[in-house]
């Protein structure tokens, strides 16, 4: 179990975050002040989709997932959030309830900020337009989903979230883009397909040298996708999505 954070062990973990990183010190030292550390159990439920928000979080280690239910109960993940990571702060701009679900993947601590503090912040103009990008970037995120789910085959699926990852999360290594590996039922739920099509998706693209992999990364060659681009459906989706994003 993680130990509470103290209030300077909360200034400086929201202070590299970049919604709060230009907030003079008086104001982080408010936002210290009415903030506290909370800890979470692997596979609770943080929020639920349709709840009152009364708070916005940010995580500082583990991992969560927020996810939308369906109705047969099971869930749709949306996207895996790591630390350092605001999540939350939707409801509290809109005023609104929770649209979707926030699930610890692990043994989590979050930061809580209460829906009157982070209102307060709300008041400093820089803050606000930070916030209206981070917002309009979340939403080119979620029509991106959208669009990949929707339109391409489920082989294309993976190799397109893939690329999502790699805008999201990849490290550039020259003419590789290194990722976070994630498992395969995770990424089934990321793309809609089962896992088995995940598992063959990712074997194909293996065998074409593509990707490759390790306990903890996906390396994807951007020079071998480019080449098989026009030969393969999948490559030719992620070679365009890594393209799209500057890495190829």
């Amino acid at each position: 179990m993680a130990v509470a954070m103290s209030k300077d062990g909360i200034k400086s973990s929201l202070a590299v975050l970049t919604p709060f990183s230009e907030l003079s010190e008086a104001e982080l030292d408010l936002l210290a002040s009415g903030a506290r550390s909370v800890t979470v159990r692997k596979n609770a439920r943080v929020f639920e989709e349709g709840a009152p928000a009364d708070c916005c979080l940010v995580l500082t280690s583990g991992r969560a997932k927020v996810v939308l239910s369906d109705d047969n109960g099971s869930d749709i993940l949306l996207r895996i959030v790591r630390a350092v990571s605001l999540v939350g702060e939707v409801a509290l701009l809109d005023r609104s309830t929770r649209s979707a679900s926030l699930v610890a993947m692990e043994p989590c601590h979050f930061i809580r900020i209460p829906a009157p503090l982070f209102e307060q912040l709300r008041r400093n103009a820089g803050f606000e337009n930070r916030m209206v990008a981070r917002v309009a970037s979340m939403l080119r995120d979620a029509s991106d989903q959208v669009r990949g789910v929707s339109t391409f085959p489920a082989m294309s699926r993976v190799a397109w979230c893939l690329g999502r990852i790699a805008r999201q999360e990849g490290r550039v290594d020259g003419a590789i883009v290194v990722i976070p590996r994630l498992a395969h039922q995770e990424l089934a739920e990321m793309t809609g397909c089962s896992r088995e099509t995940v598992s063959r998706a990712l074997n194909i693209l293996k065998r074409k040298k593509c990707i490759s992999w390790d306990d903890q990364n996906v390396r994807l060659d951007i020079s071998v996708l480019q080449k098989l681009g026009g030969q393969f459906e999948s490559t030719a989706n992620l070679a365009y999505t890594l393209g799209s994003l500057g890495l190829g």
